[in-house]
């Protein structure tokens, strides 16, 4: 009996991901303090790594970039009202650069692999202002990780949070900002997504992680002050910067920001950056 109900409990678990940035702290807020049942395993790691994860099958439920989302849609489905978004600046995806934007032609950008949206909505931008770059990859925490001859780099999350940037770039562009700027829309980073087959086969499990997410969120922007101490505590950054970050971040999946993630996917379809139209499809 009990090698049987140790069977069963393994079979229940749900894989869930956590992106390692400070920017889901207010949806993970409640499960972070004592929320999560004990049926949960939580995940934490870059984006790219969730994106891959949840790819391959190995992940139930995760945050993945949006951009993921659209690649694999045939076999995810969206949970309700969660998001990683902004409107205007958002502060943790930027491009540090030697020269104006639009005097990039030809000069090298260093790209990171950590996040598909944040490098395809910069390659969009480039498209959009007619600047035609040189691409590198390289893994980026501080500003002395960016190969001296490159011109500009791509750099997301915590580390473009807590470094001081402009001590070292003359120019510091900030993506949502440009989005903004373009369409008069907010940008949608990351998205919640569930494996349709899991969906399908556990609707009662689904259901009540919605619930969790929603009550753990619920408790983070009521707490909001916690979080924002704790992340700069983390980060070594002032409790202004913190405060402003978190601000202007929008953890919500409502009507606006649905419409930019519509107008990113229809605009990277035009460009043939996607192959196909993406049409959203949620879980409930």
């Amino acid at each position: 009996m009990k090698n049987k109900s140790k069977q069963h409990s393994k079979q229940s678990l749900v894989k869930i991901g956590r992106i390692s940035y400070v920017n889901v702290a207010p949806v993970y807020y409640g499960l972070d303090k004592g929320l999560k049942p004990a049926w949960i395993n939580m995940v934490t790691a870059p984006p790219s790594v969730l994106n891959n994860m949840m790819a391959n099958g190995d992940l139930d439920i995760s945050p993945i970039s949006s951009v993921a989302y659209a690649r694999h849609q045939k076999d995810l489905l969206l949970l309700p009202d969660l998001s990683i978004a902004c409107y205007g600046d958002v502060m943790s995806v930027i491009l540090v650069s030697r020269y104006p934007f639009d005097k990039l032609n030809n000069k090298k950008v260093i790209l990171i692999d950590e996040s598909a949206t944040a490098v395809e909505l910069l390659k969009f931008l480039f498209i959009i202002k007619k600047v035609k770059p040189v691409f590198g990859i390289n893994a980026i925490g501080h500003p002395r990780d960016i190969q001296k001859n490159a011109d500009a780099a791509l750099i997301i999350g915590d580390t473009a949070l807590k470094e001081k940037w402009s001590d070292h770039y003359d120019y510091i562009y900030d993506t949502g900002n440009m989005w903004m700027e373009l369409t008069g829309l907010p940008f949608v980073f990351a998205v919640w997504a569930v494996q349709k087959s899991f969906a399908h086969k556990r609707p009662d499990a689904l259901s009540a992680i919605i619930d969790l997410f929603r009550i753990s969120k619920k408790e983070g922007d009521q707490h909001l002050k916690q979080i924002v101490e704790s992340a700069s505590s983390k980060l070594g950054i002032s409790l202004d910067v913190s405060q402003k970050y978190y601000d202007r971040l929008c953890c919500d999946l409502g009507p606006m920001q649905i419409k930019g993630l519509e107008s990113f996917f229809s605009s990277l379809y035009k460009e043939k950056i996607l192959s196909e139209k993406i049409s959203l499809s949620f879980c409930i």
